[in-house]
């Protein structure tokens, strides 16, 4: 553990920050890394077109290992790097690339993506870019992937920061529009479907008299942008580098929804649960504060959480005395929610096995820690497993009568072979995890859904063989992530020791 002048504790937070961006499959192809994030952020702006800078194979890779089978990120215009032009540089290519990427798109805004090769070589993007933008009738925006550190996810935090800072508050007089007074952005990952999940915390602030300037992204277009800074508040789901800069130029606070920093100074759990009824209310209060609007929310919160609390005891009544398995964590269904849903969480397994090598045994601790006292905070008292083999949970999922496994789709297989039933949590949390009181009433239905379905003691799946760690990957993957991890360690760093300064962990964590 590392000591300051403070004497303040490490955090497993800021440790965690380092040790996830090391992770294979899910930090290397799964999660937007340089080119694939500011991809992402790219196609959420229905008006706007990306140019990857650098060879064909860049902007090849995300069709071949899409986010989503069905959005393999069609329109990718690439400069075509060679040889040649790594010797003698791409500033031309990359002129002549935004030209015809505008002849034939007609977008609103280009996204120039760079790439290894065009950094590498020194490109002159930006002087690039400025001189072009004048000859093209849209604007011009570069992402090197340098802007933001480290901060994860890096290349959707980079292309945000990179039309906040050559865009929106670039000191032109684009920075300082006219104020929609009273009001707040709601600004969510792209995958997550914004305007599915901010439908009901937007109706929550409009009873509150908080006005909703923009949601982004859905449907967002270039010209919804230029509206964000006349907000007064960013509302973000977990920390951004863009938001502070706009709060910095354009005086627009930012308000995020999980906790993080807060947690490493507070130490309360319930700050990185921000869901359910209970942790809904929080940050509806919290947001209320900072927009002046105290008074009118405690009616609001009040009226809202009654309605919502009559309908789920009527939902969760099947639910009574139904126990679960759940995994601890920062990532997964939040334990107040199953708490809102009245099932009772009777093992509780923590995994850290991938990280140990990162992760201090101080860190870890607070993982298992942190866990525990949430489950305590929400009247539970389960029997925590910390990294147990396949055979040590299902002894004591059985023994403990265990109706109900919270398990993603690639490890669920072991729990089904053995006739227990299981909950995939992935597109529980994609489509529906949200701040509101709603959340915990659709996850009763989901709940109540996934314990009828029928007991399958021969998954396809089961047909493999697992490593005993990893459950998810097969002996060779689990290998490979091994061998991927050893060879980062250098670059990385050995077991993580800094300070308890969330904030200063170069940025927010993956998602």
């Amino acid at each position: 553990m590392a000591d300051n002048e403070s004497g303040s504790r490490s955090s497993f937070l800021t440790s965690f920050v380092k040790a996830y961006g090391t992770l294979p499959l899910h930090g290397i192809t799964a999660i937007p890394g340089k080119i694939s994030g500011a991809l992402m952020l790219t196609d959420a702006i229905e008006d706007a077109v990306p140019l990857i800078h650098g060879p064909v194979g860049c902007a090849f890779q995300r069709k071949v290992n899409p986010f989503k089978p069905h959005s393999p990120f069609y329109t990718t215009p690439c400069t075509n790097l060679n040889d040649t032009d790594v010797v003698y540089g791409g500033e031309e290519k990359l002129e002549q690339g935004i030209k015809e990427t505008y002849q034939r798109y007609h977008p609103n805004l280009i996204m120039v993506i760079t790439t290894c090769p065009s950094d590498l070589i020194g490109d002159d993007v930006e002087a690039v870019t400025r001189d072009v933008s004048s000859e093209v009738g849209c604007d011009v925006v570069y992402s090197t992937g340098d802007f933001v550190g480290r901060s994860k996810p890096v290349g959707y935090q980079d292309a945000f920061y990179a039309i906040t800072d050559q865009m929106l508050c670039n000191g032109d007089g684009n920075g300082d529009p006219e104020r929609n007074e009273g009001s707040v952005n709601i600004v969510t990952f792209p995958i997550h479907g914004a305007g599915i999940k901010v439908a009901e915390m937007a109706s929550v602030l409009g009873d509150m008299e908080i006005g909703v300037n923009k949601v982004c992204f859905d449907h967002t277009r270039v010209e919804d942008l230029y509206d964000l800074p006349k907000a007064d508040l960013n509302i973000t789901d977990f920390p951004m580098q863009w938001a502070k800069l706009m709060d910095e130029r354009s005086d627009v606070g930012c308000y995020e929804i999980l906790g993080w920093g807060r947690y490493s100074e507070e130490k309360d759990p319930e700050l990185l649960s921000p869901y359910g009824i209970g942790g809904s209310s929080r940050v509806f209060r919290e947001i209320a504060e900072m927009m002046g609007k105290d008074g009118k929310a405690e009616e609001v919160i009040r009226r809202r959480r009654k309605e919502a609390e009559e309908r789920l005891s009527k939902v969760r009544k099947d639910l009574k005395g139904v126990k679960i398995a759940a995994l601890g964590g920062l990532h997964g269904v939040g334990l107040n929610l199953f708490k809102d849903a009245g099932v009772d969480v009777s093992v509780l397994i923590c995994r850290t096995q991938i990280m140990e090598s990162r992760l201090t045994e101080e860190a870890i601790k607070e993982i298992v820690d942190m866990n525990m006292n949430l489950a305590e905070i929400c009247g539970f008292d389960p029997e925590a497993l910390v990294n147990p083999t396949i055979e040590e949970e299902i002894k004591v999922i059985k023994r403990s009568g265990t109706d109900l496994v919270i398990a993603p789709s690639t490890s669920a297989h072991l729990y089904n072979r053995e006739g227990v039933r299981t909950f995939d949590p992935t597109s529980f949390m994609i489509h529906h995890q949200r701040v509101g009181f709603e959340c915990p009433i659709e996850l009763c239905q989901m709940l109540k859904d996934a314990l009828k379905t029928p007991q399958r003691r021969t998954p396809l799946l089961s047909m493999l063989e697992h490593d005993s760690q990893m459950h998810n990957m097969t002996p060779h993957w689990a290998k490979l992530s091994l061998a991927f991890n050893l060879l980062r360690s250098d670059a990385i760093g050995d077991r993580v020791k800094v300070d308890a300064d969330i904030g200063g962990a170069e940025g927010g964590f993956d998602r």
